[in-house]
């Protein structure tokens, strides 16, 4: 029997009903319901009778509750002895871009949860490490409002991303009126475009960054395989770049506005973990 799971039970026990169990645990009433069934299907006795208003524990689960409170502070206490005390560690794998913006979003998930766990991050592309059970969250970015559909992964949005074209506030394009920049004019200066999926995969037409440069071919003249080299580029330097809204905003870049090209690019950022939950704090993120 895990130790998780008795905190769990020991938690709705003490609560005046199941749903007020889930809020203080914040988690979904329907997943606290399938801890109990497991903890009474290993004991096999039945540990609460139910109703629709309020869960009253049995004479075994009086017993279990006694015992498990025993057990819980047996083990808090074998851990301050031995110097361990027992913390969540959350792994998230994502690219380098999405780990580098969204990982702080998470972190303060967990603060305002009051979360105390340790933090792993692994750079990856898509859901492979979450399918190997080496990571427990991933960001994944997809085009448009495509879902990452598989059947043991859930996965929710938590950013709506556009493409822009930037520059530093110096550069010749940034240095025009307000009005919009026909792309001919644009396509006169030179880009600085990702060697690698930094944004997250794209589709075979696109280029790494979401262009169509089979259309609008641009002169490329750097190509740098991390979004922090490009950043430095792109404000050291009289270069135009096509990447995600949120960077722009987060470094202060110039967007400039486009006209007479009928193409953009938009992506929406997932938060995915695994439909089978080990850990009960993991719901902090749903």
């Amino acid at each position: 029997m895990k130790i998780d799971d008795l905190v769990i039970f020991v938690e709705v026990a003490k609560a005046p009903s199941l749903r007020s169990a889930a809020c203080k645990l914040n988690v979904q009433p329907g997943t606290l319901s399938k801890t109990i069934k497991r903890v009474e299907s290993y004991y096999q006795q039945e540990l609460f009778s139910r109703s629709s208003s309020h869960w009253k524990l049995t004479s075994a689960g009086e017993t279990l509750f006694q015992r498990a409170i025993e057990l819980i502070a047996i083990n808090d206490k074998i851990e301050r002895e031995l110097g361990k005390p027992r913390r969540p560690h959350l792994r998230i794998c994502g690219s380098e871009t999405l780990l580098s913006y969204f990982v702080p979003q998470l972190v303060q998930r967990m603060v305002d949860k009051e979360l105390n766990a340790t933090l792993e991050t692994k750079t990856a592309q898509d859901l492979e490490a979450l399918r190997k059970h080496d990571a427990d969250l991933a960001l994944v970015a997809r085009l448009n409002e495509q879902t990452p559909v598989e059947r043991q992964i859930a996965a929710q949005p938590i950013k709506h991303v556009n493409f822009v074209t930037v520059a530093n506030s110096h550069h010749p394009l940034a240095q025009l009126c307000e009005e919009p920049i026909n792309i001919k004019d644009v396509l006169k200066y030179p880009f600085i475009v990702p060697s690698s999926p930094i944004y997250g995969s794209m589709d075979a037409h696109r280029s790494l960054d979401g262009w169509h440069d089979e259309h609008f071919s641009r002169l490329i003249t750097a190509r740098v395989d991390t979004a922090s080299m490009l950043i430095a580029m792109i404000k050291s330097k009289p270069l135009l770049a096509y990447l995600p809204d949120y960077m722009a905003k987060e470094h202060k870049l110039h967007i400039i506005d486009i006209v007479g090209c009928p193409y953009t690019c938009k992506q929406t950022i997932w938060l995915c973990r695994h439909k089978q939950i080990h850990h009960h704090w993991i719901h902090i993120f749903d």
